[in-house]
């Protein structure tokens, strides 16, 4: 009966932590790996929009913050023909709304390597890009989630119009 009790202590004791993990990366400037977080604080803006991502392109995840939103997430990042995509499965992990938010107002910060982009997303649904950029998708990160996914092109704004 002693093992039981202490199984259920550690059982308990992990819920509460990792409550509290997440509690506290809602604080948090940017998100804490897979945990959503909190707007973003630091890192200077870029100082001119982007026309090229290709430096994105080996770098294997980023920040992102809906302008519309207080939190920040960790995502994917393609680049194709130096186009940044952001993917979005729409079904994993369960409860995510971002890309519905993204459909109504797109303006978003990435944060890569410590730098914000301001940034509009824009659902794509042209079968020639999702193509090129599935073939990305599966050099760059080979297992992904089932179910539907939906692809954002990234534009780059001025730091101005933030």
């Amino acid at each position: 009966m002693s093992v039981l009790r202490w199984i259920f202590r550690l059982i308990v004791g992990l819920v509460v932590v990792g409550a509290a993990a997440a509690l506290g990366a809602r604080f948090h400037d940017g998100p804490l790996g897979p945990l959503p977080g909190g707007s973003f604080a630091s890192g200077s803006f870029a100082t001119a929009p982007v026309a090229d991502w290709s430096f994105a392109a080996d770098v294997p995840e980023i920040e992102m913050q809906l302008d519309s939103q207080s939190k920040s997430r960790t995502t994917w990042i393609l680049v194709h023909e130096g186009r940044a995509y952001i993917p979005c499965s729409t079904h994993f992990p369960p409860g995510k709304t971002w890309h519905t938010s993204a459909l109504t107002d797109g303006r978003a910060t990435l944060r890569i390597a410590g730098k914000r982009y301001p940034v509009t997303l824009q659902k794509i649904d042209d079968p020639a890009v999702l193509s090129g950029v599935r073939d990305v998708a599966a050099r760059k990160y080979p297992s992904r989630p089932g179910g539907e996914a939906w692809l954002f092109q990234v534009t780059s704004r001025n730091s101005a119009s933030r």
